[in-house]
């Protein structure tokens, strides 16, 4: 959840800075969502397997320190919320 750029940046033998530009030029998009998209592909990656997790401990196992955050990263890039989300992959 405390993951920063600086940090990712220093994992990998590079300059935030570099990293920074690396994330635009070549995805077209900040740390930030990066990041968060990492995060919710995990968490439907959980939802998708494990029923026995509430969505408040998926959230805290993807690294989101808020449920309110958590819940609307999720639903701008899935375009449903978490519980939906899980409700269709058991369907299928």
């Amino acid at each position: 959840p405390n993951l920063k750029l600086n940090d990712l940046a220093k994992e990998i033998n590079i300059s935030g800075h570099q990293l920074s530009q690396l994330l635009n030029d070549n995805l077209d998009k900040n740390f930030t969502l990066f990041i968060n998209e990492y995060r919710i592909n995990e968490a439907c990656k959980i939802l998708s397997s494990e029923h026995n997790l509430t969505i408040e401990a998926i959230s805290d196992e993807v690294g989101f320190n808020s449920k309110s955050t958590f819940f609307s990263v999720f639903k701008k890039l899935k375009g449903t919320t978490p519980a939906l989300y899980q409700q269709s992959a058991i369907k299928i």
